[in-house]
């Protein structure tokens, strides 16, 4: 195996990261240990860093955490000064948040279905100086109107299609195809667990506006893959893209059928698309 300067910077990073923990660290590390005791599903508030933060879930509030801020996954360039940035499936905003921190002038639109946790995400950004971001207590679909919504109580809320699920709700949905037509999008963040294909696919016309994207694949279903559509579909737009890294889901009621059972047939891939 060839070791390159980029691996030797990234193992000096973790180690700096592990010796010299900065201000997001800490704040990731004292959550980490509240949230081992921290009864689930259970809102709260903490603080993180600078921020004063409600959360629906500590230990689904954590991971999050350590994504944005400690790994900064969603740090993007550009050159403008007050960029346009759409947040997908905003949950409590920590995103938004990042964003705002990394370009204060940016003009963010925020869209939360689980209406509880869009209470949440309204406070925080209130809270925390980013009252001008734009919040819309709506999940993004393919049509505006109401559509079926399977809340989690945390951050795996869902669009279901089945009225008979006795655990939906029926919320408002926006279609994305027209907020991305209004005008260009610098970044757009989609993260809508599992809704990605039928969104993009309807969003199709409109991609020509977007300059770069950060997308979650929810891969949950091992029937009925999405990401080969969805990649084809940024091809088709006109992007490059990269799979930044995969997060493999608990995937238990399946080990048993499964020849590699230590596997899961269930993950999330992150993808970054740009023009």
């Amino acid at each position: 195996m060839t070791v390159t300067f980029g691996d030797l910077r990234r193992v000096a990073s973790l180690v700096k990261r592990e010796l010299r923990p900065n201000e997001a660290v800490s704040a990731w590390r004292a959550a980490c240990r509240a949230a081992s005791t921290a009864p689930r599903f259970v809102h709260g508030q903490i603080t993180m860093g600078p921020y004063l933060l409600q959360y629906a879930d500590l230990l689904t509030f954590c991971p999050q955490w350590d994504d944005i801020f400690v790994r900064r996954s969603l740090d993007f360039q550009t050159s403008s000064a007050s960029p346009r940035i759409l947040d997908c499936g905003a949950n409590v905003g920590l995103a938004s948040l990042f964003f705002k921190s990394r370009y204060p002038s940016a003009q963010v639109t925020a869209f939360e279905a689980d209406p509880a946790i869009a209470g949440l995400l309204r406070s925080n950004l209130a809270k925390n100086g980013a009252g001008d971001v734009t919040v819309v207590a709506a999940a993004v679909w393919t049509q505006t109107g109401s559509v079926r919504f399977c809340p989690n109580g945390a951050d795996a809320g869902s669009i279901v299609a089945s009225t008979g699920n006795s655990l939906s709700v029926e919320v408002p949905c926006v279609r994305l195809h027209d907020f991305l037509s209004e005008k260009p999008v610098d970044l757009l963040k989609l993260d809508i667990e599992g809704a990605e294909l039928d969104v993009l696919a309807d969003c199709k016309s409109a991609l020509r506006n977007v300059k770069a994207a950060l997308i979650e694949i929810h891969e949950l279903d091992a029937r009925c893959r999405m990401t080969p559509e969805i990649l084809q579909l940024l091809t088709l737009a006109g992007f490059d893209y990269s799979l930044t890294h995969t997060t493999p889901l608990d995937d238990a009621e399946q080990q048993a059928a499964r020849r590699f059972p230590t596997r899961s047939a269930k993950w999330i891939t992150a993808v970054a698309a740009w023009r």
